[in-house]
């Protein structure tokens, strides 16, 4: 559940990380956590012919270089948050998990790397083996080209529910977590089929509606049952597009969706997660 005690911070000292800097403070300052500015120093290697692997670079310069950027980064805009300051060595998506597990980080805020024309199409290695491996929630910068807005808390929260088996939960999660920030919370429901078209006298019409009906019904006793009593909204078609559309018709400044499935080999969540990052208009938390 939501009262974040202490944020991890992934930083790589790029534009992006810079850019949610203001989202990272004011998410610490809501909820007077303390962040973890963590950056892991990759250090690129070579192979032997014999299999084994050396250093191409000087590692420990590496390391103590990212250490004392790491010190100094972001330092005006941190200076009334309880921050530590770590540099490590290692593959940065598996010390983020590893750290995350370790220190028990209730909150992973990170960019997408996906800024301009091309990349909006991509999500960042990092950020997608983060999503994959960490049990905590993980909030993303919104994956668009412009510049984001500074944040003045959250008013307008979108949460996507896909009626799995972790739906209630979900709900559970983001309405508390809604009532925290004092937002407003909206349900949406993507449904793939639903996007048939035809008049209601048609088969296809009819489908349609008993698709819309029957996703209705389930969501009415999904809220009954978590104690919740929020407006709805019912969309035909992607996933992805079907939360874009709904959360910049509504004016949402954060979407919350789940992630259950994700960690499945197959799981059909897998894909549809990375789709709604990559096409959401506003930040997102993966829970």
């Amino acid at each position: 559940m939501p009262g974040f005690k202490h944020i991890l911070f992934p930083v790589d000292f790029s534009e992006q990380s810079r850019g949610i800097a203001p989202y990272v403070v004011c998410m610490a300052r809501r909820y007077q956590a303390c962040v973890t500015m963590l950056h892991a120093v990759d250090l690129p290697v070579m192979a032997y012919t014999d299999g084994s692997v050396y250093s191409v670079m000087d590692s420990q310069g590496m390391i103590d270089e990212g250490k004392q950027r790491v010190e100094s980064f972001l330092a005006d805009e941190f200076q009334d948050v309880p921050t530590t300051r770590l540099a490590i060595e290692g593959d940065p998506a598996k010390q983020i998990a590893e750290y995350a597990r370790k220190e028990k980080a209730d909150l992973i805020m990170m960019p997408t790397h996906g800024y301009g024309p091309f990349r909006r199409f991509l999500l960042g290695s990092v950020t997608a083996k983060a999503l994959h491996d960490v049990d905590c929630p993980v909030w993303t910068s919104a994956h668009v080209a412009e510049k984001p807005t500074l944040p003045a808390g959250y008013r307008n929260i979108l949460c996507a529910i896909d009626l799995a088996s972790n739906s209630l939960p979900l709900l559970r999660w983001a309405s508390l977590f809604a009532s925290e920030q004092g937002a407003r919370l909206k349900l949406v429901h993507a449904i793939p089929a639903g996007k048939v078209s035809g008049a209601l006298d048609t088969e296809g019409g009819r489908f349609r509606a008993f698709l819309f009906d029957t996703a209705g019904q389930e969501l009415r006793e999904l809220q009954r049952e978590a104690g919740t009593n929020v407006e709805t909204i019912l969309e035909g078609g992607d996933v992805a597009h079907a939360i874009h559309s709904a959360a910049d018709a509504n004016g949402c400044d954060l979407a919350i969706i789940g992630r259950g499935a994700i960690h499945e080999l197959f799981g059909r969540m897998r894909t549809n997660v990375y789709s709604i990052i990559r096409e959401a208009p506003c930040p997102v938390i993966s829970v």
